[in-house]
């Protein structure tokens, strides 16, 4: 049961949104961006995500940012909602 994959999405495609797809699994961080902004923004997505993952103690996962124009607030909402489903499907595997 350890090797399962843990998912959880959060957000929406439309603008000024993001989708946040994390994957609770091995023993480093990934994170792949997607953004039109990417290059000036991409560097302040991934410290947002990573804030996240850090305030939930997490140090193995994949993570997907699919970023349509959100507001950093946003980013940090939707990773840990993500996360959070994530968890909770740790929680009842239990």
């Amino acid at each position: 049961m350890e090797d399962l994959a843990l998912k959880g999405t959060a957000g929406t495609e439309a603008k000024n949104d993001a989708v946040i797809q994390v994957e609770l699994m091995g023993d480093s961080i990934n994170i792949e961006i997607h953004s039109k902004v990417e290059k000036l923004y991409g560097q302040a997505i991934r410290d947002d995500v990573e804030q996240v993952l850090a305030e939930y103690s997490i140090t193995g996962a994949n993570i997907l940012v699919n970023d349509l124009g959100a507001w950093d607030f946003v980013i940090k909402a939707r990773t840990e909602t993500a996360i959070k489903r994530a968890l909770a499907k740790k929680e009842a595997v239990k």
